[in-house]
């Protein structure tokens, strides 16, 4: 379904509602967009859409096939606590800049 039809036409995609309520970008904002342009092939909108995702994606895929593959479901409970807490300060920085006006090429376009 979202290579087929792009979310911003698609009513059955949710909005987001940090964006209706705030006005704000939030760090998730456009990765709907971006996965269906990268679905599509089209690497250079994915990145205008959301470039967060684009740079986590590898990893997602990476661990998801781990656990497939592997029949470890605990393959993801062992990563290090810290890198998650570095996971989290990526987010909150990347919701932050992405809103200041010096950083608007991070907000989706």
């Amino acid at each position: 379904m979202l290579w087929k039809g792009s979310p911003t036409e698609c009513r059955f995609f949710p909005k987001c509602l940090v964006l209706q309520f705030t006005h704000f970008h939030c760090p998730g904002c456009g990765s709907l967009r971006s996965l269906h342009f990268l679905l599509r092939g089209d690497l250079a909108a994915a990145w205008a859409m959301n470039p967060l995702t684009v740079l986590l994606l590898p990893g997602i895929i990476f661990l998801g096939t781990a656990e497939l593959l592997f029949h470890r479901h605990d393959f993801a409970t062992r990563i290090r606590p810290v890198y998650l807490w570095i996971l989290v300060a990526v987010f909150i920085l990347f919701g932050i800049l992405r809103n200041l006006p010096s950083f608007s090429c991070l907000a989706p376009h």
